[in-house]
Parts: C-alpha cells; sequence; structure tokens
C-alpha cells in the first residue's frame, strides 16, 4: 500500500458537519473491488481525475461520475454504507481541490503516490486524462497544444512514464500547469449555464 501526498486540511467548520467517510485505505480497497471496475484504483488517480474535472471546460454534473465510483444509486443511500460513505470520500476530495485551487493556489500540489522519499505520478497522470474524457473536443486545444494555449500541458504530459519518480521540482511545475490550465478555462466555465 503506498500513502498519498496532500496539501490542505479540513477547517474546524468542515469537521464539525462532516460526514462519515471512508479512509484512504478503505477507499482503494472499495473502489479495487467494485464491478464494473472504477476509472482509477487509488487516492492518487481519484485526485488526478477530480483535478481534471475541476479546471476543466465545463462543470461535469457530479450524477454524471460518482456512480462510475460507488455504483449507481450509492448517493441516495443511507449515510451508514459503505457506498454512502464512498461518495462522501469523493466529495471531501473534490471539495479540497476545488478550495486550494480557488482560495490558495499557490498552495495547490497534487496528490501523488508516495513511495519511500519519492512521488510515484502515474495513477495521478492517468486519472487525469480519464477526467478530459468528459469534454474532449473542449480539452483539444490543451492537450494537443495551439497556438494560443501554447502547450500548457508540457508537465502534465512528462508524467506518462510508467513508473517514472517525479522530483519536488517537477511537482510545482506540474501544480503551475494545473493553474495555468484552470485560468485558460475559467471565462468559458464562467460563461456556462446550469
Amino acid at each position: 500500500m503506498t500513502k498519498s501526498t496532500q496539501t490542505s486540511s479540513t477547517s474546524p467548520a468542515q469537521a464539525a458537519t462532516a460526514r462519515p467517510k471512508l479512509d484512504d485505505e478503505a477507499f482503494e480497497t472499495f473502489i479495487r473491488r467494485r464491478r464494473p471496475a472504477a476509472p482509477v484504483w487509488s487516492m492518487s488517480g481519484l485526485d488526478g481525475y477530480l483535478t481534471a474535472l475541476i479546471i476543466g471546460p465545463k462543470f461535469i454534473n457530479p450524477y454524471q461520475w460518482i456512480p462510475l465510483f460507488a455504483g449507481e444509486g450509492a448517493m441516495a443511500l443511507p449515510m451508514e454504507t459503505t457506498e454512502h460513505q464512498a461518495v462522501q470520500t469523493i466529495v471531501a476530495e473534490y471539495n479540497r481541490i476545488s478550495a486550494t485551487l480557488g482560495e490558495r493556489p499557490e498552495e495547490y500540489r497534487p496528490r501523488f503516490s508516495h513511495i519511500t522519499y519519492s512521488h510515484d505520478s502515474f495513477d495521478w497522470h492517468t486519472g487525469f486524462l480519464l477526467g478530459t474524457e468528459f469534454a474532449p473536443r473542449l480539452w483539444s486545444p490543451v492537450i494537443r497544444g495551439h497556438a494560443v494555449t501554447g502547450d500548457i500541458i508540457a508537465p502534465i504530459r512528462a508524467l506518462c512514464d510508467a513508473k517514472k519518480i517525479t522530483p519536488p521540482a517537477e511537482i510545482i511545475q506540474i501544480a503551475g500547469a494545473v493553474i495555468k490550465i484552470r485560468d485558460y478555462f475559467m471565462p468559458r466555465r464562467s460563461r456556462q449555464k446550469f
């Protein structure tokens, strides 16, 4: 089992109103046992997936993607069920990433698997790319590079080497790329009608 690094904590107000959720190990066990298989299999992969949804070109309704992780109907199940607690884990991670990027972007760091003094970014990178699949046409100028966007995704694309250990300096570059992509898509997102 690998640990994941993360950048922000829960505020006292959030902790007081928090619903029961799964710890990292229990969540990873849950999604690895799911059938059909969940899109990602680790907290690092979930972080990448949610990051792409949060910074992407449009809001994606959680009813479209939460069932992929927790199952159809999981959001309506009682709080005591593992499925509902998995939903709460996903929502808490989504809110953590969103709040950090929105309120303290300079503190944002991707949550890579931590393996004995190093960071393995493969799961995060895979999750991130899977999260872009809800709007592939809109993501295309960023993923492929474009005159307007340049190659702002380059630090993330460089993660595609499986089992490559990511040094701290590259983690900061990846965080910077996430922020640039968020800034690029923000005007489109803010015009979106619900």
